[in-house]
């Protein structure tokens, strides 16, 4: 604040953000804000953005830093957690945009770090320390889950991993881990996301029935068993937030003949494509699971377990909820609700 009365910044545009104000205690700024205060009166026409009643100060520009501290940082589902590792005085929150837990979740992780004097984003530690690229824990089960994370999410990817562990090994599931892509599938350009109905279609055989889920899912409510999802079908699939028919992240194939080859199909559909680069190349892995089994001539659209039921998105988690998505999120932000929602759960 040297050389200043007040320091006030903009989060978007050029309307000041009025959660983070500093103000010196000065005869002109209580003139301004006496001024201020009196325009806020019953039956005084009052601009939408109540950052415009804020006209007489000069405002800084976004991301305003003062030597080398920004003076606030924005934070955001969908953005990446600089606050985490710039220097800066103040993190912002927007209530309008940005769901309650999000801000839950790093208040308490900024006071654990603070507190233990740790750096942010160092989160507790999931218990798993295996660095093989595979591995297979409780063998030739009936029904098996698999799972593939790279190094580049292994954050979240382990804190899924242990979750999952626990799961598999109190009903007695299979349960098959890639940390990173099977070398006789990685050629170096395709996102893991695109390997999904090959790792599929090789474990099929072994297994009356196989899972896939996604590494940003977790089993929310430990008690509940897959067997009552595969009753009287071939296929346990659940509908998507968005417009999509089902969602890839958490599926469910019965082996037989009908399954295995639109597996093989999905994997000559997407052998195909031109790019794979990323997760949403040429409409993502999902559209052609949901293209190939959409087509299968007993395939019943109605028998879809609806997202609340099974793919649950984090937004519209309950304590009863099954299996939780962690969809739409940075990847930090990602691995820090993830912990504190496994951290809670036992609490509710």
């Amino acid at each position: 604040m040297a050389g200043r009365d007040w320091l006030l910044t903009c989060a978007e545009g050029h309307i000041p953000q009025t959660d983070i104000l500093i103000f010196r205690n000065t005869e002109p700024v209580r003139r301004k804000l006496a001024d201020l205060v009196g325009r806020c009166r019953l039956g005084v026409a009052l601009p939408e953005n109540e950052g415009e009643m804020l006209h007489d100060f000069t405002i800084c520009p976004q991301q305003f830093r003062v030597g080398d501290v920004y003076v606030v940082l924005p934070a955001a589902v969908n953005l990446e957690c600089v606050w985490a590792t710039w220097n800066s005085f103040s993190t912002c929150f927007r209530d309008e945009k940005h769901h309650r837990r999000l801000r839950a979740a790093a208040f308490e992780h900024i006071n654990e770090c603070r507190t233990r004097a740790t750096p942010f984003l160092s989160l507790a530690n999931s218990g798993v320390h295996e660095t093989e690229t595979q591995s297979v824990y409780q063998p030739n089960h009936a029904i098996a889950i698999v799972m593939l994370y790279t190094p580049n999410i292994a954050q979240y990817g382990r804190i899924a991993e242990a979750n999952i562990r626990q799961y598999c090994k109190r009903h007695g599931y299979t349960l098959y881990v890639h940390r990173d892509v099977p070398p006789r599938l990685n050629d170096g350009k395709t996102s893991a996301n695109w390997h999904k109905a090959a790792l599929l279609h090789a474990y099929l055989p072994h297994h009356q029935w196989v899972f896939w889920l996604d590494a940003d899912v977790l089993i929310n409510d430990m008690n509940r068993r897959l067997e009552p999802l595969t009753r009287e079908r071939d296929t346990v699939l659940a509908r998507d937030i968005g417009t999509w028919a089902f969602n890839s992240g958490i599926m469910g194939f019965q082996r037989n003949q009908q399954n295995y080859d639109a597996l093989a199909r999905v994997i000559e559909r997407c052998r195909n494509l031109d790019d794979r680069s990323h997760i949403y190349a040429n409409q993502g892995d999902q559209y052609y699971f949901i293209d190939v089994f959409h087509s299968l001539p007993d395939f019943d659209a109605t028998r879809i377990y609806d997202f609340i039921e099974l793919n649950t998105p984090w937004v519209y988690r309950r304590p009863d909820s099954f299996m939780v998505h962690y969809i739409g999120m940075w990847e930090d932000n990602r691995a820090l609700i993830m912990d504190y929602d496994l951290r809670h759960a036992a609490m509710e």
